[in-house]
């Protein structure tokens, strides 16, 4: 603006100088209008001074300047709150986002790792399986060792001195645990010697009453407790498998050779066959004897849901249910009650779960399946065997 000023005095005084002041614009005489060049020029200066101070300090200091300084403020103002709602915006989103992330992610660790119900109690009702088969496949080994001492006459068994002697204790003990009074027309009153409870009549011949119908025996070879179970077990045996056993041979003849010992190699033979026969039996009261004690209560509630009293479910299952009462309920009883098809309506995880626990117990089912097949091929191929021996004798008689 001093610029500006400055250069608008130049070409007034330049005006003047050319035409002249006083009213002689047009004069002739150029050195005399100017005469007082100088002293307007200081006016106009000095006016020009005293407009441009009132510009300074008035006009724009107080004024103008003031007001730009206000409205840049605002300005300023309205940018800075706009640029705050922005950020409130973009944080609550990103708020907003966060806690929508964390919900799903909520969620889905409630609908995926919140195990129901009925997981548990498949947990629960297999807790002492694994126990139950061991006993299971110890007693089978111990019925197959104890038959074979017996037809080997082993010591301190009722067979050590022969077939009559071993006849001689089955009878005595037909007499005082089994023999019912009022078979062949009460014929047996002279023969029977004790009065045993109606539910062991009989025992010793009745496969059906014995094992079949029976969930849980109670059986435990393990320990030194002789219960009525066992004897029954163990006496149907002996009336089943080896019902007549070898008159022992003498040990004296025995080393001196000849027919005596291929007459022994041939009665272990026959025990060998007889053992082979003898296991599926083994095998299956081994399954039903007494097993773990774990998931006893559970069992019971499961046979509960299903319309047993307490009193009854407890007599179903046995006061230590066994292998094959076990998989009964987990295989069988556990289906029929409709809250299990009720507890499938559940989330997907779930749903998975618990056919991924029945696939575990079809396995266990096909497993099985499979050794009661091997069994049946080994007598298959016992049966074979003895055919083709028939065979094989009659071409060794020819040969000799």
């Amino acid at each position: 603006m001093m610029n500006t000023a400055r250069t608008i005095q130049k070409i007034i005084l330049s005006c003047f100088a050319i035409f002249g002041i006083g009213g002689y614009f047009l004069s002739s005489q150029p050195a005399y209008a100017c005469a007082t060049c100088d002293v307007y020029q200081q006016a106009l200066e000095q006016e020009f001074q005293t407009h441009q101070n009132w510009m300074d300090n008035q006009w724009w200091s107080k004024n103008v300047q003031p007001a730009l300084k206000k409205s840049s403020d605002e300005n300023r103002n309205v940018s800075m709150f706009e640029t705050v709602i922005y950020g409130v915006f973009l944080d609550v989103q990103n708020l907003m986002s966060a806690q929508r992330a964390v919900q799903e992610l909520s969620t889905n660790t409630l609908k995926n790792y919140t195990v129901s119900d009925t997981i548990c109690k498949f947990g629960t009702l297999s807790r002492s399986l694994a126990l139950s088969q061991s006993k299971a496949n110890a007693n089978q080994l111990i019925m197959a060792k104890r038959s074979m001492n017996r037809q080997l006459g082993q010591k301190n068994l009722a067979s050590d001195e022969g077939e009559a002697a071993d006849r001689s204790a089955r009878l005595k003990q037909f007499q005082s645990d089994y023999c019912d009074q009022k078979d062949f027309g009460s014929g047996m009153k002279s023969l029977c010697t004790g009065t045993p409870a109606d539910t062991r009549l009989n025992m010793d011949i009745n496969y059906t009453r014995a094992v079949d119908t029976r969930n849980s025996l109670d059986i435990d070879f393990t320990d030194t407790k002789a219960t009525n179970d066992e004897k029954d077990i163990l006496a149907l045996a002996n009336n089943l498998y080896a019902h007549r056993v070898f008159d022992r041979i003498d040990a004296r003849s025995l080393g001196q050779g000849g027919n005596t010992q291929s007459t022994f190699l041939d009665q272990r033979a026959i025990v060998a066959k007889r053992s082979v026969a003898e296991n599926t039996y083994n095998a299956i009261v081994g399954q039903k004897s007494a097993g773990g004690t774990g998931s006893q209560a559970y069992m019971v509630k499961v046979l509960e849901a299903l319309g047993l009293n307490n009193t009854d479910a407890k007599k179903y299952l046995g006061d230590a249910p066994s292998y094959d009462a076990q998989m009964e309920v987990l295989t069988k009883k556990l289906y029929q009650d409709p809250a299990f098809y009720a507890s499938l309506m559940d989330s997907p995880a779930n749903v998975n779960r618990q056919y991924a626990a029945l696939q575990s117990f079809g396995l266990m089912q096909k497993r099985d399946i499979f050794e009661t097949v091997s069994r049946s091929e080994i007598l298959m191929s016992l049966l074979l065997e003895m055919e083709i021996a028939k065979y094989q004798d009659n071409i060794q008689n020819r040969q000799n």
